[in-house]
């Protein structure tokens, strides 16, 4: 019996990663939530919803800028994959350079 590994996903792993920041940040939201209203509301824990905006700004900003640098990346590398493969089929349909002819003796005869 044989087991085949697989590549490891980068992206995959990142999005579960960042799925599991994201529920732990909420559970932790949720916990805030419920010790402050046992506690006297907003009057207690009065900058709550503005750490929690902070927070969850930061992690949209945190997963796009990892997608978008994930999506960049394979993007310069089959840019520069294909970029040497135009070389090449350039190179093969041009046709070979000339050499310049001698330059031409334009005395006036007289």
């Amino acid at each position: 019996m044989s087991i085949e590994s697989r590549p490891f996903n980068k992206e995959k792993f990142l999005l579960f990663l960042l799925s599991g920041i994201f529920v732990f940040q909420a559970g932790l939201l949720g916990f805030g939530l419920a010790f402050c209203a046992r506690n006297g509301g907003l009057k207690s824990c009065p900058a709550i919803g503005d750490r929690y905006e902070t927070t969850f700004n930061v992690m949209i900003a945190t997963t796009l800028a990892l997608l978008t640098g994930g999506a960049v990346a394979a993007g310069v590398s089959q840019r520069r994959d294909s970029s040497l493969g135009d070389r090449a089929s350039l190179e093969q349909e041009q046709p070979p350079v000339r050499q310049p002819l001698p330059p031409v003796d334009q005395r006036k005869q007289g």
